[in-house]
């Protein structure tokens, strides 16, 4: 099952999140484009939906390699979501990071708060990376 999710004020954002289920109960919901201020409420949006279900997560992945950029709106919202699912129990991972969200990470001192993955998951790589300008 693969959902997208669009801001209806904006039929083309500059920010396209992809949400589907991937084995063991993991849900991964697929960054592409930019976050910033303008962004941020769609991405909050997106980590909602992905922490609450359907399905449930029992852990959740955010896949950050389609993400070009991420301003501090962005961070705070990951950061949102990091408390949200701690409180649900829910283990949620940053996975493949862009560089420049590493540098972000690193600069602000949050890649210590973060489980970060350097290396996509194996069901991560049986399907052909979205890039930005793809439609759905």
């Amino acid at each position: 099952m693969k959902t997208s999710w669009h801001d209806d004020a904006d039929p083309d954002p500059d920010l396209r999140t992809e949400h589907r289920p991937a084995p063991d109960g993991t849900v991964v919901l697929s960054l592409i484009g930019a976050v910033d201020m303008d962004t941020a409420p769609l991405l909050a949006h997106a980590l909602h939906r992905a922490l609450t279900g359907p399905p449930a997560p029992e852990r959740l992945v955010i896949d950050c390699s389609g993400l070009d950029f991420c301003s501090s709106s962005g961070l705070n919202e990951l950061l949102r979501a990091r408390r949200a699912a701690a409180s649900a129990g829910v283990p949620l991972r940053l996975g493949t990071p862009s560089p420049q969200v590493l540098r972000l990470l690193d600069i602000t001192g949050t890649d210590t708060v973060f489980e970060i993955a350097l290396t996509p998951p194996a069901h991560a790589l049986s399907r052909p990376r979205p890039r930005r300008g793809d439609r759905a």
